[in-house]
């Protein structure tokens, strides 16, 4: 190795030197910024703990007489019916499926690519119909819950208008020197606690109209949808086996396995491996991690790939039996969910025909001349909290409904159309 004279290392240290120093010196005169200096930690003063209270000085005693609030801009009828077809025709998901199955072949190696992308649109239709189906149910929970609000807002208007009443009755009575009854301060929580289930409801119904609207693609309508469809509580029970057996044969996720078997053969295997792979990653990830053979290697030479499909064709068979008892057990929570919320629904509906007879024969009372007006009145209360607790299992029906029709694959047809309401 050659050792440099000791001048000339000398000389490139000054160099470096009067470059550096040359360096410095144009980035201060041209005002460049220099390092900033260390902030020092701020200093807050030690007090005793003590919180301020809320400011309600600027609030109306009643936000809702001060500030009502604005109409909601029209309604736009909305069947059942409807919401199931708009739900599967434009399922945003069961449409990026299907233009990705119209796209160009991916295996441009493949010598038969025909083979390949067949089985892909096969496979293709029953995922995006497994998507629609998602997309029907979502829309089709939310419509009855929306369904539920506004039913429900009408039943708490009409409770409020009672609670009111009584409240102005008591208030004439204390006017008059009477004592205020503990029944008289339980109606003034109740009249608040009202207004506040009021506003909730309300905002509840904004957040489900903008829901429903995205799925069902109605986002252009600047009002709110009103369903339009009553709940019938169908007399007749759903048959447990007859449901698991239209179930096994209609679901399209197990349809998907069924096509996947079908198709597989020493031209489509590694297509079906890769689908196969989406559907159980970490058996997609040991298929992969064991494979020898190219694709292209195994297209030539078709009985290289003979192992390969009776492997796979095996996995598929463990799975498609895995699948279909998971898929009987959902299929039958689903029917016992529905019979429970069935009879809770027929429990409710007696409640309320009590308390419409009690309602009934303190009117005959009341017009009689009997001093029966507050025991009226609170018998009223009593019916229109009957008459919500049936909306609300009726409605918890109807969605068990949904649910089971969900888990045997009825929603959406092949075809992407509205399937069993």
């Amino acid at each position: 190795m050659a050792i440099a004279p000791r001048g000339s290392v000398g000389m490139r240290t000054r160099c470096l030197a009067l470059l550096v120093a040359a360096a410095t010196a144009g980035c201060h005169a041209a005002g460049g910024p220099r390092p900033a200096a260390p902030l020092a930690a701020p200093e807050l003063p030690t007090v005793e703990r003590r919180l301020a209270p809320i400011d309600l000085s600027r609030l109306p005693e009643d936000v809702t007489q001060a500030a009502p609030a604005a109409p909601p801009g029209p309604y736009y009828r909305l069947t059942a019916e409807e919401c199931h077809r708009l739900a599967c025709a434009r399922s945003a998901a069961g449409r990026l499926i299907d233009e990705a199955a119209a796209g160009p072949p991916q295996h441009p190696l493949d010598p038969t690519p025909r083979a390949v992308d067949d089985l892909r649109a096969a496979a293709a239709a029953q995922m995006s119909r497994e998507a629609r189906q998602r997309t029907a149910a979502a829309a089709l929970d939310l419509y009855y819950q929306l369904l539920e609000a506004e039913l429900l807002s009408d039943v708490l208007a009409d409770t409020q208008a009672e609670v009111d009443e009584l409240v102005r009755a008591g208030e004439v009575t204390a006017e008059k020197g009477f004592k205020e009854s503990a029944q008289f301060l339980t109606l003034r929580r109740q009249q608040v606690e009202l207004r506040a289930d009021r506003a909730k409801l309300r905002a509840g119904v904004r957040r489900l109209n903008t829901e429903l609207k995205a799925l069902t693609g109605l986002d252009h309508l600047p009002g709110f949808l009103l369903p339009a469809d009553p709940i019938a509580v169908t007399p007749e029970a759903l048959d447990p086996e007859q449901a698991v057996r239209v179930g096994l044969a209609t679901r399209p996720d197990l349809q998907l396995i069924r096509t996947l078997i079908a198709g597989l053969d020493a031209r489509t295997v590694d297509a079906v491996r890769q689908a196969l792979a989406g559907l159980v990653p970490p058996l997609g990830a040991i298929n992969t991690a064991t494979r020898v053979l190219s694709p292209g290697l195994r297209a030539f030479i078709p009985h290289l790939a003979q192992p390969d499909v009776h492997s796979l064709r095996r996995q598929l068979r463990t799975y498609q039996a895995d699948q279909e008892r998971e898929a009987e057990r959902d299929i039958r929570t689903a029917i016992d969910e529905w019979a429970s919320e069935r009879e809770l629904v027929a429990v409710a509906a007696r409640r309320v025909r009590l308390e419409s007879d009690r309602v009934r024969e303190l009117g005959v009372k009341r017009q009689a001349g009997a001093a029966v007006e507050t025991d009226y009145r609170l018998a009223r209360l009593d019916l229109l909290k009957a008459q919500a607790d049936l909306v609300r299992e009726a409605v918890k029906w109807k969605r068990a409904d949904v649910k089971a029709r969900r888990a045997m694959g009825l929603l959406c047809g092949e075809d992407g159309t509205a399937g069993c309401p």
